[in-house]
């Protein structure tokens, strides 16, 4: 993908919180957040970004302007727009629609926010702090607002999470009940492949005809996991190669 810009490309870039991702232009950040709004909040927006704005990209105005914002605890809203507005990536159209988005956002439930929450620390590779987060929403007073299915994208994603910080095992039981919640296949793939990866090879047998895949359906997803495997293939099973081959293993969209 490429950007035009207009301004000044930095010799240092922005690192963004969270994602560690990093612009170089005012165009680009303007495009980022743009593009991922869902995943953004008023933590985003900081005091360096500002110090970046005036001294990289030579938007003295434009820092000025988040500066004050920052000073009186801005919303959202006023903190994307004020962003949005220092160039002319975006036509005007295009910023009121994703102010129509913002103020969708705003308007959530309580406990629609924290399940957000959640996977933006989830997205940012954040794990422990995502799981403590999924944790709360399931078993604290918001769990009760969940539909079902709901209660089992959020059982999904903290299996992620305990992907990366826990245990084989803990992973596999929240997939599997999440899918006997949502019925999404990506979860029950998930726990098949969990059964696979600790060598649990006739149990995946069994459970996969359990849930009803066809024959053809089991291999499958025997052959998918085979070629994931061998595209990770390690010399050894040292800590750093561990938690490589995880990172390659790890397909999971978030539900």
């Amino acid at each position: 993908m490429f950007i035009l810009c207009q301004g000044k490309v930095a010799e240092t870039p922005y690192e963004m919180p969270f994602t560690g991702q990093k612009v170089y232009s005012l165009e680009e950040l303007c495009y980022y957040i743009y593009n991922n709004i869902y995943s953004i909040n008023e933590d985003f927006f900081q005091e360096p970004l500002a110090d970046w704005l005036e001294e990289e990209t030579e938007h003295p105005v434009l820092a000025k302007k988040m500066r004050g914002l920052f000073s009186n605890h801005a919303g959202l809203k006023d903190l994307v727009v004020t962003i949005l507005c220092g160039c002319d990536y975006y036509r005007e159209a295009e910023v009121r629609s994703l102010v129509s988005i913002i103020d969708g956002i705003a308007n959530l439930p309580l406990y629609k926010k924290k399940k957000m929450k959640a996977d933006n620390y989830l997205r940012a590779g954040r794990y422990g702090k995502s799981l403590q987060e999924y944790r709360k929403l399931l078993h604290g007073s918001f769990a009760v607002n969940f539909t079902t299915e709901e209660y089992g994208d959020i059982l999904h994603n903290q299996g992620i999470a305990r992907f990366y910080t826990s245990s084989f095992a803990e992973a596999g039981n929240d997939f599997k009940e999440a899918y006997v919640r949502n019925n999404k296949k990506s979860s029950l793939e998930h726990y098949l492949w969990i059964l696979l990866m600790e060598g649990k090879k006739e149990l995946f047998e069994t459970e996969a005809v359990s849930f009803g895949l066809e024959p053809e359906e089991i291999l499958a997803s025997k052959a998918k996991y085979n070629e994931a495997l061998s595209q990770c293939r390690i010399p050894n099973e040292s800590e750093q190669d561990l938690e490589r081959y995880k990172q390659q293993l790890e397909t999971a969209f978030l539900c």
